[in-house]
């Protein structure tokens, strides 16, 4: 009998980029980043203040991490 592998753990190479790439998105998301360096009205971007902007971004990268995994069949 084989012994089970984890569903946590990414088994191909694809699996471990969009683990690594979602972890990134999240990361800059996180209160190190984002209070410590993001954390500013200036410059307005597109009408929201620059945070705002920034985290718009860094959410749709997760989000565009997330579709890629799906249709690709990770």
């Amino acid at each position: 009998m084989t012994p089970r592998r984890s569903h946590y753990l990414p088994r191909t190479r694809r699996g471990r980029i969009a683990t690594i790439a979602f972890l990134a998105a999240m990361l800059l998301a996180q209160p190190p980043i984002v209070h410590g360096l993001m954390n500013r009205v200036e410059p307005w971007i597109l009408g929201m203040p620059f945070l705002f902007a920034y985290l718009l971004v860094v959410y749709f990268l997760g989000i565009g991490v997330l579709i890629w995994t799906e249709r690709t069949g990770v």
